[in-house]
């Protein structure tokens, strides 16, 4: 069964190594854009159409395109290929609807292999990277349940306790789903600047040593309401 294929590459490289790679696939090519396409096209038969991204673009710029994209139907499979991944960015374009981040350094067979999965309702994402951050937070419960180690344990203390704003806790409800700073400075019409700021100061007054601990300590912490208040 062939599957109708829309290659959305911005590097020259990529774009024809790939182009080189499918003909022998059952992905075939039927249409290619640098950055967007300029209209969609349309398989009203398909049971599968898969998009594949690689873009220089911001989390968030990709995130916007991979949701617009999937917002042609459910037969549509999002595939973004990118270089160093990190864990932000997964979490960004799985919520936007991808259904799978693979790496460019990938070798052929494997990222064939990858994208039969994809098309069949599966979905792939870097396994190095999520054990990576699962070690993290593995690492973060225990140094939660040892006191007196070398490094401090994530606070247990409440938000009030721990005299954090409103507007600190808007950002760190924000940060649990994953969001960079660009995104949460867009979604509460700050400054990523200042988004930086908060982040320190909340990860400060919670004895959290990084994001990952911070999101896990607002899991505990932070009632399911809403906080969007201001400073």
């Amino acid at each position: 069964m062939e599957i109708p294929t829309v290659l959305i590459c911005d590097t020259f490289l990529m774009r024809e190594g790939i182009k080189h790679l499918l003909p022998k696939t059952q992905f075939q090519i039927q249409d290619e854009a640098v950055d967007r396409p300029s209209g969609f096209p349309g398989f009203p038969d398909a049971k599968a159409i898969l998009f594949l991204i690689e873009t220089s673009g911001s989390p968030s710029d990709v995130a916007d395109l991979i949701r617009e994209l999937k917002a042609q139907g459910e037969a549509a499979r999002i595939v973004l290929l990118a270089d160093n991944v990190g864990w932000d960015e997964i979490v960004l374009a799985y919520q936007a609807g991808a259904a799978g981040v693979l790496d460019t350094a990938t070798a052929p067979e494997i990222l064939i292999k990858s994208l039969e999965l994809i098309v069949l309702g599966e979905s792939v994402f870097p396994a190095a990277v999520i054990l990576s951050a699962t070690n993290d937070m593995t690492h973060a419960l225990r140094q939660e349940h040892q006191p007196g180690t070398a490094e401090a344990p994530i606070d247990t203390h409440s938000p009030g306790e721990r005299n954090l704003s409103g507007r600190e806790e808007a950002i760190l409800r924000l940060l649990t789903e994953g969001a960079p700073n660009k995104i949460i400075a867009r979604k509460l019409g700050v400054a990523e600047a200042t988004v930086k700021v908060h982040v320190k100061a909340i990860l400060r007054k919670i004895r959290a040593q990084n994001r990952t601990q911070a999101a896990m300590w607002a899991t505990t912490h932070l009632s399911s309401a809403p906080d969007l208040r201001r400073d």
